[in-house]
């Protein structure tokens, strides 16, 4: 995980939280190496830390080393929009994984951690 990331992507993930309805406001957190969004959240769900990620791929590892600030949960976004083969969510640790579309959804749900998007038919 990084900041390996075009910068239209962030503008991008910075407009879907501004137009989003679960979401009463975001503040970036300052970090040298990351991309970390803290979500304050509407309708009395808990507020989050998101993880943007620069990766193609996210495994086994990356959950291991994974930024400290999602100790107590949070949600890694897969920000790459080419990218494939991560991790599922850690319903363990309160961590979902997965790309803006699935992160939108997650938002709408207070265990976002558990959030899966309706299966394509």
């Amino acid at each position: 995980m990084g900041k390996d990331l075009h910068y239209s992507i962030l503008k991008f993930v910075r407009s879907a939280f501004e137009n989003h309805q679960a979401v009463k406001s975001f503040d970036i957190i300052s970090d040298p190496d990351f991309y970390i969004f803290y979500i304050k959240r509407r309708f009395d769900y808990n507020d989050l830390y998101v993880v943007l990620s620069d990766d193609y791929s996210f495994g086994d590892y990356d959950m291991i080393t994974r930024h400290s600030i999602l100790k107590k949960g949070g949600f890694i976004l897969i920000a790459r929009p080419e990218a494939v083969n991560y991790s599922e969510n850690d319903t363990h640790h309160k961590i979902g994984i997965g790309k803006i579309g699935k992160l939108l959804g997650a938002l709408n749900k207070n265990d976002f951690w558990n959030y899966e998007p309706p299966k394509k038919k």
